[in-house]
């Protein structure tokens, strides 16, 4: 599974922005000629191919694009007399080069190019196979008679620095720098010179720890660049960290550095947020971790619908120093009563339970599963309403709440000892205290009623239609750490708790953005579809009148917002929807001494929500 996720991992964007486009890396030859073939039948174009070879093979980077065009040929895999051949012939049909990509194969140099024939073309000249001296007098040469270089690649045969370069002679052609052989301290230093000049970087090429760069003047109003990524694990992050910033991928090369992949890419917004907004929203998130020592932290953020936003900030693991990402998973402790909630409203929908069924004694939901002694009648009188609305009359969340106890012990007997041995205080229906063996036994319900386990349920019937596959139920500890998941720090310790234990209460993963998908379609709004109808969902926020602070049934209410924080050693979680159409999603991977609750980070949340005036179109899902 590792092995798929780094080689084919991809974005494939259609309604973000205004031309659809599907970008790849680190791809095979095999596997390059399959997306060549499967998107290019789907009526895309090749705009951009970059070859390298590492970690033992030949690589394929490469960016399609749905949009009209002139009419376009593509080759890679071509030897240096072979690349000759189609060169000839395709320029003696009016083709011209407009991307050439060298590298450095098992057999010698390869080559691969994408080819266009535009009408009325300006003259051009293309050469490869230059050493580092031969292309420096083409390019003084081509630069005097007013070409403009439009084109380079630079790649290393044998321990020597060869080129490609294409040149076009126009009239109207921005001002344009370009420099080659550059280590990665010198190209920093070009890039930020020409940057501060108001130049763009249009192209990069790297090899061998060395970089050559076109930048011109004016170009795109906002776009970044990256360089120096080592490994396709860690590009694919910042592929995501930027996608879900509203940037899409214009160039991405690729390169080898000790037989290891390295990539450059160049990326752009159409619709972007104000960078001074972004800016403050860093800040803000920048000074919360700080006063509270937080190592990471994730959020995702949709607007009447559409996911607008996801950013992350800091580690994962600070020790095997791995950043946070999108597709980092967290604990998300008490925000899974929501979750809960939504399966056990569902199942009223399907007529399968009601909220006045009874949970214990004979005839009722879990019989007598559960215990050694004789029920008493407040245990008996406990219903489906009182566990959702935390009015079951015992089990608070306090010093001694049941689902803190022994660690060794199994679901069954930490329920058996509780019902035998911690009797509810008060009859159901009276009072209002938080219970987290409340939502625990809400589970239950759910595998009796259902016939499949608590988690399987919750994955195909609610998580899964709402497009969700990434959720599930946490480990215990660091060495049962999931796929994706990040490592929790104290105050306290994270690993001396029995996640597994607390599924239905507390014991999810999950990343905001999947987050942010689970809520927009319980939002109400129905821009997207709803999966429980407004009546259900009505009910569901509907506060107890017993609780104070506006709890309903898996969620606390403040008007006609809903919203569910958790927290537990090693975990801040929130999850929140507003009556103006926003939803969104906030975890980190410790929990702060001064922010136990999660106030300050739900402030946070408000904050940058606050600070931002002009939200995007579009819609990163």
């Amino acid at each position: 599974m590792r092995y798929i996720l780094v080689l084919l991992i991809f974005i494939n964007l259609q309604s973000s922005y205004s031309q659809a486009w599907v970008a790849r890396h680190n791809l095979s030859n095999t596997q390059y000629q399959t997306e060549f073939n499967k998107w290019t039948g789907q009526g895309y174009r090749l705009t951009q191919i970059s070859g390298y070879r590492a970690n033992g093979s030949d690589r394929f980077n490469a960016i399609f694009e749905q949009t009209p065009g002139p009419a376009w040929e593509a080759r890679h895999g071509l030897t240096p007399a072979q690349y000759q051949i189609e060169f000839n012939k395709l320029t003696a049909l009016g083709f011209q080069p407009s991307v050439v990509s060298g590298y450095a194969s098992a057999s010698g140099v390869k080559y691969a190019a994408i080819f266009i024939k535009t009408p009325n073309a300006p003259k051009w000249v293309a050469m490869h196979g230059l050493n580092a001296s031969d292309y420096q007098k083409e390019f003084t040469r081509m630069k005097a008679k007013g070409f403009q270089l439009t084109d380079i690649s630079g790649y290393n045969v044998g321990g020597a620095d060869q080129y490609a370069a294409i040149w076009e002679l126009a009239t109207d052609v921005p001002q344009w720098e370009a420099r080659h052989g550059l280590n990665a301290t010198e190209y920093q230093q070009e890039f930020d010179k020409w940057t501060a000049q108001g130049y763009y970087l249009y192209k990069i090429s790297g090899y061998a720890g060395r970089y050559a760069a076109i930048w011109r003047k004016g170009g795109p109003a906002v776009w970044q660049a990256r360089h120096g990524i080592a490994g396709s694990r860690n590009y694919q992050d910042e592929f995501d960290r930027l996608y879900y910033q509203g940037y899409r991928p214009v160039w991405v090369n690729g390169a080898a550095v000790n037989n290891k992949d390295e990539y450059a890419g160049i990326w752009v917004a159409n619709d972007p947020f104000s960078a001074d907004e972004m800016r403050e929203v860093d800040a803000i998130v920048n000074q919360y971790m700080t006063a509270n020592n937080v190592p990471g932290l994730s959020f995702a953020i949709s607007r009447n619908g559409r996911l607008v936003l996801a950013k992350t900030y800091g580690y994962a693991d600070k020790e095997a120093g791995e950043l946070t990402a999108p597709r980092h998973r967290f604990r998300i402790a008490s925000v899974s009563k929501p979750i809960t909630s939504v399966a056990i409203m569902s199942l009223m929908a399907q007529g399968r339970i009601a909220l006045g069924d009874q949970v214990f004694g004979t005839g009722a939901i879990l019989g007598t599963t559960y215990g050694t002694k004789a029920y008493s009648q407040n245990l008996k009188d406990i219903t489906i309403d009182h566990l959702l609305t935390h009015t079951s009359g015992g089990w608070p969340n306090d010093n001694v709440d049941p689902m803190f106890k022994d660690k060794s012990w199994t679901m069954k007997k930490l329920i058996d000892n509780t019902l035998d041995n911690a009797p509810q205080a008060n009859a159901p229906g009276i009072g209002f205290a938080y219970s987290n063996f409340g939502y625990c036994l809400l589970g239950r319900v759910i595998q009796k009623k259902t016939g499949v386990t608590y988690s399987s349920f919750v994955k195909n019937n609610i998580l899964k239609p709402c497009g969700v596959t990434r959720m599930e139920i946490g480990k215990n500890t660091l060495a049962e750490r999931k796929p994706d998941e990040v490592k929790y720090y104290g105050p306290g310790d994270p690993y001396n708790l029995n996640i597994t234990r607390m599924d239905a209460h507390g014991g999810w993963i999950a990343s905001p953005i999947d987050l942010v998908r689970f809520l927009n379609r319980i939002d109400r709004f129905n821009t997207v579809p709803d999966i429980l109808s407004t009546a259900s969902i009505d009910e569901m926020i509907q506060p107890t009148a017993l609780s104070t602070n506006r709890y309903a049934k898996g969620w606390w209410i403040n008007g006609h917002n809903y919203f569910h924080d958790g927290n537990l050693p090693g975990t801040l979680s929130g999850l929140v929807r507003t009556e103006d159409g926003f939803c969104w999603a906030v975890v980190t991977n410790s929990r702060p001494m001064n922010d136990q609750n999660g106030q300050q980070l739900d402030q946070l949340m408000g904050t940058i929500r606050s600070v931002i005036h002009h939200w995007p179109s579009f819609d990163l899902f």
